[in-house]
């Protein structure tokens, strides 16, 4: 009888072992306390800030944060991939197919779910061809948003939104061929979106096209660039008179990459979603530290056009061109990691899919523009024994901002009830600080300032999917603004304090 019982106990304790089972892949629950400004009260800054708290989002991070992911890192998301491979009925060929849902809950407590760019592929690998080499069919049925030009997530173009933040919400179907050899490949794919003609009053079908290769020169060193064309409806103002006045961009990227030691990374954002158990990912695996010297450095760049509205000329429609450069370099050393960031935004690049500022118009003649430029520094070191990882970050940047020779009334700079023209600085899409007319002695223009930031990080992983991470920070930032009413009662823009002190505090689960 105690044998019996022995062998039941036995049998079940492997039953419980762990399983592929999950049909859940790159989840993450972040239960956060922090404070993005413990100097500033609720109501005392725009945006708001209030006291410190049990959640966080955007408004908790900097400028160098988040450069290769969509996401702020605060999130609580699960990924759902309902995911299926098997070998064709015809030699050579391979088909796969995943139904990919974000799981994403709001702070409200509330759960949006929406396709994360689910795919049907099919991959063909000619006789003689390495497991890794094969001509693929990827088809996205609802959104093709991972299907992407450019290489850093911050920087990079084509997704959805590409055809204007509008369309993005109707869904972004699309389709990539790509062929795959041991030392280069080549694509060439397109997407389709349904939007609004203003002139006709119904829905027509606009178009993207897309195409890239990349080419291992040696071992160490790889060049990729890509290119597309899309199509993104009428000017709706002109389009509501009469006037059919089509936005068409363009654009191409390029980036060169020198790695020893690593192999060429990509954003998780760009990656197609499996879940088999013969090709299983590890998104969030803890840093490996395997000793020695291993480095990546990459420059890239992008140049982007697009037909706009000129604003003193009715019915008349010019290029606005786009540029953006960024470096990036990475290093790890025993149990060092160092980094480096650098980029460059223009004003037009940051506004390319609302498109232009305001939305469909260029920029009037002899508006100043500054581009958006930064740089920072960093380096963290692991302490094994602890599974503890102390770092710290330094950057400063240069805001982009733009600001118009004379009023445009009725416009977004400045709006009418202000007088005189203003400097705007523009922090990211529609992120606006109007800054006061006149500063300092002679009553000068104001103009956009440096932003200078630290932050002190540490990391403990306390198992193989879960940790504890906290970072402080300290900004100056002399372009906060508010609003206020001056005598007249007529509300001005007006400086705030431009020191921030803040801190996250993450328990963290990644898996």
């Amino acid at each position: 009888m105690k044998t019996l019982q022995k062998l039941a106990l036995t049998g079940l304790i492997s039953l419980s072992a762990p399983a592929w089972a999950s049909d859940f892949v790159d989840t993450r629950l972040s239960f956060v306390f922090a404070d993005d400004n413990v100097l500033a009260g609720s109501g005392e800054t725009t945006p708001n800030s209030p006291d410190a708290r049990f959640g966080a989002g955007n408004q908790n991070t900097q400028f160098y944060d988040n450069f290769n992911t969509r996401f702020s890192g605060f999130e609580s998301l699960s990924n759902v991939v309902l995911y299926k491979r098997a070998p064709a009925f015809f030699e050579g060929l391979t088909t796969e197919a995943a139904l990919t849902l974000l799981v994403l809950e709001r702070p409200s407590g509330g759960v949006d779910i929406r396709d994360n760019s689910s795919y049907i592929r099919l991959n063909y690998q000619p006789p003689g061809w390495s497991e890794k080499e094969g001509i693929s069919l990827v088809g996205f049925p609802v959104s093709a948003d991972r299907f992407r030009l450019g290489y850093a997530y911050r920087i990079s173009w084509g997704g959805s939104g590409v055809f204007t933040t509008r369309a993005a919400t109707n869904g972004v179907p699309g389709g990539k061929l790509q062929i795959t050899r041991d030392n280069w490949y080549a694509y060439v794919g397109g997407k389709t979106a349904l939007m609004q003609n203003e002139l006709i009053r119904e829905e027509e079908t606009k178009y993207g096209l897309m195409a890239g290769a990349g080419w291992d020169i040696l071992e160490t060193l790889r060049v990729e660039a890509g290119g597309g064309y899309f199509q993104k409806g009428l000017v709706p103002g002109l389009a509501t008179l009469g006037v059919e006045a089509p936005v068409n961009a363009a654009g191409v990227s390029g980036q060169i990459v020198y790695h020893v030691g690593v192999p060429v990374g990509t954003s998780v954002d760009f990656r197609l979603y499996k879940n088999d158990p013969d090709i299983y990912q590890r998104f969030f695996a803890p840093e490996q530290y395997p000793g020695g010297l291993s480095y990546t450095v990459s420059l890239e760049g992008s140049y982007l056009s697009q037909t706009l509205e000129k604003p003193n000329e009715f019915g008349a429609t010019k290029p606005q061109g786009a540029t953006a450069v960024a470096l990036q370099a990475r290093a790890k050393y025993d149990l060092l990691r160092v980094s480096l960031l650098g980029l460059y935004r223009s004003l037009s690049f940051i506004q390319f899919e609302v498109p232009g500022f305001p939305p469909f118009q260029d920029f009037p003649e002899g508006t100043e523009l500054k581009p958006e430029m930064f740089l920072a520094v960093g380096a963290d070191y692991h302490l094994p024994k602890l599974h503890f990882t102390p770092g710290f970050i330094l950057g400063v940047q240069q805001p982009a901002s733009f600001r118009s020779p004379t009023p445009v009334l009725g416009g977004n700079n400045p709006p009418v009830s202000l007088i005189g023209t203003r400097t705007v600085v523009v922090r990211d899409v529609n992120q606006l600080s109007i800054l006061p007319e006149t500063c300092g002695r002679g009553n000068a223009a104001c103009k956009a300032e440096p932003i200078y930031s630290a932050k002190a990080t540490f990391r403990w992983d306390l198992s193989d999917s879960v940790a504890a991470v906290g970072e402080v920070y300290y900004t100056y930032d002399t372009n906060r603004t508010t609003f206020r009413d001056d005598v007249t009662g007529v509300a001005q823009p007006s400086f705030e304090r431009p020191h921030a002190l803040g801190f996250n505090t993450l328990l963290q689960a990644r898996f």
